[in-house]
């Protein structure tokens, strides 16, 4: 079924086309560009988010790849709203091949200061919501005897430092681990699951480290933080959201088809935070 190019390669386009791409957290940074790539490979994509105009601007932007875009509002920390999420993708689309679990967030508080709050709000969003939406997409992907799952994790969750936030770099390794158990249970059925663990990626997801470490305990100005940060990355260069992107559209092909319960640091070589 692969399409051979002139050059003799396989096409990763002509294995993604036809099918559909959930993303949550989808409309922006990391999770856009997820989704306007797999829109570029010929893949129908959903994407959720909280906020209605950037949802609507980004699926404005897949539809320039000549492919369907459908945009929901949900909050995946919220079971009634992942569930409801599933089911109008599923009632759009007809079916789910790829769900790309990427929403996540952080709230940023040293070590001995992380309050109750922060730790039950990140784990919610980042561990147990990731979960239950796999738990969702799952279910049709069993019944039509396949599916790919991609989890974003993150490099806190593998060589977590001193300037990660703990209940963060918890449940990041939590969804390393749930990986695992995710593709050892799904495989019976067809369904591949993956993670991908960034490093540090160019997008306003360091803004919160910036202020509450970088400025607030270490003084810096405002941006420093994340540039002097490349001196960790032994390729010299902070990540894109494209790098993470790419991973993602090779997990999701048929290149990836017997690979799964992997995790794959994109980070330039770097090994600690």
């Amino acid at each position: 079924h692969d399409k051979i190019t002139e050059q003799g390669g396989v096409s990763m386009d002509f294995q993604l086309q036809e099918k559909v791409a959930l993303v949550t957290g989808g409309s922006r940074a990391i999770g856009r560009a997820i989704a306007l790539t797999l829109a570029s490979k010929g893949m129908d994509v959903a994407i959720c988010g909280r906020t209605r105009e950037t949802l609507d601007n980004t699926a404005t932007d897949i539809q320039k790849h000549d492919v369907k875009a459908w945009a929901f509002q949900a909050d995946v920390s919220q079971l009634e709203e992942v569930e409801q999420l599933v089911n109008n993708t599923l009632c759009a689309a007809g079916r789910i091949d790829v769900l790309v679990n990427n929403a996540g967030a952080v709230k940023v508080e040293p070590f001995p200061e992380v309050s109750e709050e922060n730790w039950d709000w990140t784990m919610n969003l980042n561990l147990k919501g990731a979960f239950f939406i796999m738990q969702e997409a799952a279910k049709p992907m069993m019944e039509q005897r396949s599916g790919n799952i991609v989890n974003i994790a993150s490099i806190a969750g593998t060589f977590g430092g001193p300037t990660s936030s703990p209940p963060y770099a918890a449940a990041k390794a939590g969804l390393v681990n749930l990986t695992t158990v995710a593709a050892a249970s799904l495989a019976q059925y067809g369904v591949r699951v993956n993670a991908i663990a960034p490093g540090i990626i160019n997008t306003p997801f360091h803004a919160p480290v910036d202020l509450e470490i970088a400025q607030k305990q270490l003084g810096l100005d405002p941006g420093d933080h994340i540039h002097t940060r490349v001196d960790l990355i032994p390729l010299g260069r902070l990540g894109e959201p494209e790098d993470v992107a790419a991973t993602v559209a090779f997990l999701a092909s048929d290149d990836a088809d017997h690979i799964s319960g992997e995790t794959i640091t994109v980070a330039g070589a770097m090994r600690s935070l």
